[in-house]
């Protein structure tokens, strides 16, 4: 579940820092460019997202393992 969150906000901060910010910058040169902390904040919010999903999937298989040996 680590891996996955690690690599999530890995690659959405290379996504969106790296190749989304200065490519918005040259497409959008009148636009404001003090936005890098809602960015941040978008590469921390993909990272809880994957986390709280793999938590809510384990649990899931968990439920249903334990009414598979319950039969």
């Amino acid at each position: 579940m680590l891996k996955a969150i690690l690599g999530t906000t890995i690659f959405f901060y290379v996504f969106v820092l790296w190749q989304g910010y200065p490519l918005a910058n040259f497409l959008f040169p009148w636009a404001e460019s003090h936005l890098k902390p809602i960015y941040l904040g978008i590469v921390f919010l993909s990272g809880l997202i994957v986390g709280c999903t793999c938590y809510i999937a384990q649990l899931i298989e968990e439920l249903k393992s334990d009414k598979k040996a319950d039969k």
